[in-house]
């Protein structure tokens, strides 16, 4: 076989198995992007989500060639955004940005219109979660243990508010209190700004937000810090514990982007990538060094692997929790 005949036989075998023989060229052949891309965020507009997805955002323009439109969807833990990108049309022009949470815990916790595990494709994760457990400095908690204790001897009083319901920091409180037998109130708000200035003003008795939401506030001294609520303790507070050390236990989360399942392999490729790039913008490293938020670029095939994995074990958790949906 000569080496045309050869080379027309792949491309015509690329061409039927969907293959990208040339990068970020669909289907029928148009190079992508052609026109905007729109994102939609699942949290409220001003957080640190909302922030750090705009500077990536216009980072990517920069390779993709066209503009990037950040809308905001807020609400039913990240449900209502999730179902509005999974209902676009495939084609790689609306993609959503959401944490691990929407993937693993709400679907387990609410109906959804959707089902995590077939109608999306990840694109690519670029930042970790972390969260913290804090009270207003004021407050008559000093530790964690003093938390726990007024539970104790008050059922349902103790209140913290977080960016929605079952986030992961959300399912983190109450596997605590299932462990020690107490009762607290979770009041979830839309974004993660909301739940710390409810705290500061004495709406609720404690925030489990992230870094980015408590972090000038610690500083400032108007929150406490009693308890991180991930594997690892936080740099700015090394003598609190984890809720790893302390339980055994912690949460995945993470914030990624994900398209409708019927994109292709060569625009989810295209995204990929400009948005890998992107993430080395120095826009995108000084944004990250502003909120105190810990980047880190998981491929988009590697990502689903590791929350699908997770899926089954969340189930029987949030079951056991007597957060299931009914």
């Amino acid at each position: 076989m000569s080496c045309r005949n050869h080379f027309g036989v792949l491309f015509l075998a690329a061409a039927f198995f969907g293959i990208g023989l040339f990068p970020g060229r669909s289907f029928g052949g148009e190079v992508y992007p052609t026109r905007p891309i729109t994102f939609v965020i699942d949290m409220g507009a001003g957080g640190m989500v909302d922030n750090m997805t705009r500077v990536l955002s216009r980072a990517a323009e920069k390779e993709l060639g066209q503009p990037i439109i950040c809308e905001n969807k807020a609400g039913g833990g990240g449900a209502i955004a999730k179902s509005y990108v999974l209902k676009s049309k495939g084609d790689g022009y609306t993609a959503g940005v959401c944490a691990t949470a929407t993937n693993i815990i709400v679907p387990h916790m609410q109906k959804v219109p959707y089902n995590p595990l077939t109608d999306l494709k990840e694109i690519m994760v670029f930042m970790q979660y972390t969260h913290a457990l804090c009270v207003r400095s004021d407050s008559p908690w000093n530790t964690f243990e003093d938390v726990v204790a007024y539970a104790r001897q008050n059922p349902g009083k103790f209140t913290y508010g977080t960016a929605g319901v079952g986030v992961t920091q959300h399912i983190a409180m109450e596997r605590i209190a299932l462990r020690e037998k107490v009762k607290w109130s979770m009041v979830p708000f839309k974004s993660g700004s909301e739940p710390v200035i409810a705290c500061l003003g004495g709406h609720v008795n404690a925030v489990a937000q992230g870094p980015a939401d408590v972090i000038p506030h610690i500083q400032a001294g108007k929150l406490r810090f009693l308890l991180s609520l991930n594997d690892i303790r936080w740099p700015i507070a090394p003598n609190i514990p984890s809720v790893q050390e302390k339980y055994g236990f912690f949460g995945m989360s993470y914030e990624s982007i994900y398209a409708p399942v019927g994109v292709s392999e060569a625009v989810r490729e295209k995204l990929q990538n400009a948005l890998k790039n992107a993430m080395n913008d120095p826009s995108f490293i000084e944004a990250a060094k502003s909120f105190n938020v810990v980047t880190i670029y998981i491929g988009g095939k590697e990502y689903e692997k590791m929350w699908k994995s997770h899926y089954e074990e969340m189930g029987k958790i949030i079951k056991g929790l007597g957060l299931a949906k009914q």
